[in-house]
């Protein structure tokens, strides 16, 4: 009995597992890139807290009691991807001194970008670099990304 539709069937499963294989070959390549990148941000944040890293804490830790939201305007990104700039350092480390001394503190992260994709992936680097930087508990620090046409900001709400 001849089997009409195999082959075409056969075919079509092959292209789209051989997309998801280079899709996921890429993902993963992204991924590397951002991983490799991000080394520069964990070998400044390697350090311990300075007195002045505790002190922008407080100040920040303030303006979230007072506003209930605080801007990250020192949290910089390379265009268009998640990889934080070297100069994003002071910031994390005042975010990272904040949540130290205020163990019951509880963030949103909130970035917005163009593309929303590229929003989500900020705000969880952000997240990362303090979980992994200043052993936060992840369950303390909530994400969200946003687009936002023409803007590229990080800002923290008090939850």
């Amino acid at each position: 009995m001849p089997s009409f539709g195999v082959a075409p069937a056969h075919a079509q499963f092959t292209k789209r597992l051989t997309q998801a294989v280079q899709s996921s070959a890429e993902n993963r390549a992204i991924q590397e890139v951002v991983n490799q990148e991000n080394k520069a941000i964990d070998a400044a944040l390697s350090g311990s807290l300075s007195s002045g890293d505790k002190s922008a804490g407080e100040t920040l830790y303030g303006t979230l009691k007072t506003d209930g939201r605080a801007p990250m305007a020192g949290i910089g990104f390379k265009e268009s991807t998640a990889t934080m700039t070297d100069e994003s350092a002071p910031s994390l480390k005042a975010i990272g001194a904040m949540l130290e001394a205020h163990s019951d503190l509880k963030l949103r992260i909130e970035a917005y970008a163009d593309d929303k994709n590229v929003a989500v992936a900020r705000a969880q680097a952000v997240r990362d670099a303090l979980v992994k930087a200043y052993k936060i508990d992840a369950v303390r620090l909530q994400t969200e990304g946003y687009k936002k046409a023409g803007t590229q900001s990080v800002e923290l709400v008090q939850l």
